[in-house]
């Protein structure tokens, strides 16, 4: 019995143990269905499966799908001299792969440095990646190469050719945020208000090439390929907001957004019926909005929009041709009293119950407002000043049907939503007869766009009160004042090339320039002089010739032996050069900075630009990298002194994982030079508070801020500017300026050895663009005792120096006036008399005979 009893035991046991064991199996063959299913389909399709093997031999081993350049979904329009977000839709079809996607090299002007532009790649097997890096090209091809290579191969895995197409120096990218982008704006590219006036209508190659904007129309909005670099949004002076959420933009397009309208972008809010504005209170706007929706919706009629088709009239379309009609009114008033630029208003009239609907705003404290118009009780906008840039607020929604057929909707969209200057009439005080020809002039990008980077725009001839040069045969600054057109600085003659854009990254602006002298004068390191270098080649040529000669001919009786001598003297003299030009700087490598950090008032963020120097007494290979801050940039510097056939090094930017610039060669007991740029977050604002007297200064920042000059810019006249010496402004610290105002700066700043920083900081201090964007500025100027962190330089240098110039665009005016005279530059007939009211109705019947494109008269 109890063998029986154990007996059975033992076979329960071994039942549950053998149950245990095909559970598991069954378990593991249910998660493993992969081996058996591929042996089902190639038992029973053997077809598709050789099929599929074939496909997949087939395939290359990586594959290109598309390259964009940010914002543009297809149109890779790159502007020269400005960085850009290049991206490539890539696919490695055989395994996983981690190598580099690198650019061919791309010279530098005014280097003998070709740059490689280069970031990380890595792929998973059959997953499509986007790859993005920031490039900058002096010049612009046609195509340019990019790799997939492994890290130290010289041959690339896989080429692609990245089309390429140059945006001109002048025009600017308007960028519109709608879900119905290529529909609702898809006329806005033919505006009169996007072209000039004197570009020829039926050329189409001139109309492109000469544009002043460019509107980005995205597709998808949803897959809208828009940089989230703040850095590579310099092209950009509008955006137009149409009612899409916030969270449309990820947090770090958000964030580039924010810093690009505190250096002068102009960002739109589209409103009218059923718009939210999408961006409320709460939103990454919220404390910047100039206004707030009141909930009260009004309908407007025709003679509701009245006041608004008066103030903005259509402009003039072609010209009148000769008539011999023109005879009746020779005695025509001149200038002002001859309508040359724009036509009488044309009422809006909307659909039969189909009004125009109008979202009532309440402006913010301190917000502008901009009428519907004259005699109108409703509000066309509300805007406020971000830093340099704007946010305006519509009530009304310009790509209504109503406006469709509205001609003065150009005119509303120029002055209101571009701010754009009227083109200037060049022949102002010349229009004596009524079949005169307007000569319209172009303008220059610096009319175009609000953006501006000091260490970037700053140009000469803005530190003399406003002085501008002129184009040949324009009207002078005092004369100007009393034409009919105001003086718009800066525009161009039509006969004359193209000057550059904003935000143009060249060595050769006023501020790279003049750092670049400083840090190389403070290097110790001098070029010998044009006397040295002739006395040594004088008495090279003395000593290898006739004296040489004459040693061997008759103090050794061997003339041949000349010949063997020649090289032992090129030798010696070498040497002798090298010892005698050489300079003991006490150190193997050293770096020189100058650094300005542009900051705008109650924004903790600021731009920092760096200019330095590396120097080593033997060759050496740097790297300059920026690990804390994915804004960075940086670039060889040019030293202005290449000469040609010189031999060429290459250097590396990478994008990605960490900014950096390598492969930098320095020469022995040479100097090399770079600049970068990033945007950086202080501990915080730099600000203004208070009015009148009561004003202070405070700093939020972790800076200290010493020999701090407040300059507050009353007008173009520099003597006319108030400026004012607070001393040293401690961290967390604030000053009056009340207090203060007897004060006086020392007459040359106390900031060490290095660079001269005092001759810098003057150029900072005085330079200043005469526009009306920059009317009633305050500003801030001071410096810190040491360069700004972040940058790490390896191999370690011996010696480090480096001092920072500190601007603060502390308050900024209110936005100009769409209704001055520099946005309604128009000459217009005095109805009053009855000479005009005559002239008004001839002229009037003549536009109704006459075709829209009628070509101007022939002399």
């Amino acid at each position: 019995m109890e063998c029986e009893r154990s007996s059975d035991r033992g076979w329960r046991m071994s039942g549950l143990v053998v149950g245990l064991v095909l559970a598991i199996a069954g378990s593991a063959a249910a998660q493993l269905p992969t081996q058996e299913e591929d042996r089902l389909r190639i038992l029973t399709d053997p077809e598709a499966v050789k099929k599929k093997i074939e496909e997949k031999r087939d395939k290359p081993p990586f594959e290109f799908f598309k390259s964009q350049i940010a914002p543009f979904d297809i149109l890779p329009y790159v502007k020269a001299n400005h960085w850009s977000t290049l991206s490539l839709d890539v696919r490695a079809n055989n395994e996983d792969y981690e190598g580099l996607l690198r650019s061919d090299p791309v010279p530098l002007e005014g280097t003998a440095i070709d740059v490689v532009y280069r970031r990380d790649a890595r792929l998973l097997k059959d997953q499509r990646r986007w790859l993005s890096e920031q490039v900058l090209l002096p010049n612009v091809p046609k195509e340019w190469t990019v790799s997939i290579a492994r890290p130290g191969s010289l041959r690339a895995d896989a080429p692609w050719q990245v089309p390429l197409t140059e945006m001109s120096p002048h025009q600017a990218l308007v960028l519109i945020l709608s879900k119905d982008a290529t529909t609702r704006f898809a006329t806005w590219n033919r505006m009169a208000a996007m072209i000039p006036s004197a570009t020829e209508r039926d050329n189409p190659q001139s109309i492109d090439r000469e544009r002043y904007y460019r509107v980005v129309l995205p597709a998808e909005i949803e897959k809208m390929p828009l940089s989230s670099h703040p850095l590579t949004w310099t092209t950009f002076s509008h955006v137009i907001w149409d009612g899409l959420p916030p969270d449309t933009l990820t947090i770090g397009q958000q964030q580039a957004m924010i810093d690009w309208l505190h250096w002068g972008g102009q960002l739109i809010l589209i409103g009218g019926a059923g718009h939210s504005y999408a961006l409320d209170k709460e939103g990454f706007l919220g404390p910047y909005l100039p206004g707030e929706p009141t909930g009260e919706t009004v309908a407007l009629g025709e003679a509701e929009l009245d006041p608004l088709s008066k103030t903005y009239p259509p402009p003039t379309v072609g010209f009148l041709p000769f008539s011999e009609d023109y005879a009746t009114i020779q005695r025509a008033a001149r200038g002002p009293d001859l309508n040359r630029t724009y036509q009488r208003s044309v009422p809006i009239r909307p659909a039969d119950k189909k009004p125009v609907y109008l979202a009532a705003l309440r402006p913010a404290p301190g917000a502008s407002t901009i009428s519907l118009g004259e005699g109108s009780p409703h509000l066309l906008a509300v805007e406020r000043r971000v830093g340099r840039g704007r946010i305006t607020m519509l009530t009304i929604n310009p790509t209504e049907p109503t406006f469709a057929h509205w001609p003065g909707l150009d005119t509303m969209v120029r002055r209101v939503i571009l701010r754009r200057p009227d083109d200037p009439i060049l022949n102002a005080g010349q229009l004596i007869n009524a079949y005169t020809e307007v000569q319209r002039g172009r303008l220059a990008g610096r009319n175009l766009s609000w953006y501006r980077i000091t260490s970037r725009d700053a140009r000469v001839g803005e530190d003399t009160g406003g002085h501008v040069p002129q184009a040949p045969g324009t009207a002078s600054r005092e004369e100007a004042k009393t034409s009919a057109v105001p003086n718009l600085g800066p525009f161009r003659d039509p006969s004359r090339p193209y000057e550059p854009g904003v935000a143009d990254w060249r060595d050769n602006s006023r501020l790279p320039a003049l750092a670049r002298d400083l840090l190389e004068e403070s290097s110790g390191i001098r070029i010998p002089s044009s006397g040295f270098v002739l006395r040594v080649i004088f008495a090279y040529l003395i000593v290898v010739v006739p004296l040489n000669w004459l040693v061997c001919r008759f103090v050794f009786n061997r003339r041949e032996w000349a010949w063997f001598v020649v090289p032992v003297v090129a030798f010696a003299f070498a040497i002798g050069v090298q010892r005698g030009a050489a300079y003991d700087l006490g150190f193997d490598s050293a770096s020189d900075e100058l650094d300005l950090l542009e900051v705008h008032g109650d924004y903790p963020r600021a731009h920092l630009s760096r200019f330095a120097s590396i120097y080593s007494s033997g060759r050496g290979d740097y790297t300059i990298s920026y690990p804390d801050n994915n804004t960075a940039l940086a670039l060889p510097l040019g030293t202005g002194r290449t000469i040609a056939g010189e031999d060429r090094t290459v250097t590396t930017w990478d994008s990605s994982p960490v900014p950096a610039l390598s492969n930098l060669i320095i020469q022995p007991r040479t100097l090399s030079l770079f600049r970068a740029e990033e945007m950086t977050t202080l501990a915080g604002a730099i600000r203004i508070e208070g009015e009148g007297t009561a004003r202070k200064v405070v700093n939020g920042s972790e800076l200290e801020l010493r020999d701090a000059i407040l300059i507050d810019i009353n007008g173009t006249d520099r003597a006319a500017w108030d400026e004012r010496y607070l001393g040293t402004i401690a961290p967390g610290g604030s000053v009056e300026i009340g207090a203060v105002g007897g004060s006086k700066p020392p007459e040359k700043l106390d900031a060490g050895d290095g660079p001269d920083l005092d001759a810098f900081l003057r150029v900072v201090r005085s330079t200043w663009e005469p526009s009306p964007e920059n009317a009633g500025e305050i500003r801030l100027v001071a410096w810190v005792a040491r360069s700004m962190p972040g940058q790490v330089i390896d191999p370690p240098l011996d010696r480090l120096r480096g001092r920072t110039a500190v601007l603060v665009h502390l308050r900024s005016g209110p936005p100009p006036s769409p209704d001055s005279k520099l946005y309604f530059a128009s000459e217009t007939i005095n109805d009053q008399s009855p000479e005009g009211r005559s002239m008004r109705t001839m002229m009037d019947a003549l536009r109704a005979q006459v075709p829209p494109q009628a070509s101007p008269p022939k002399k």
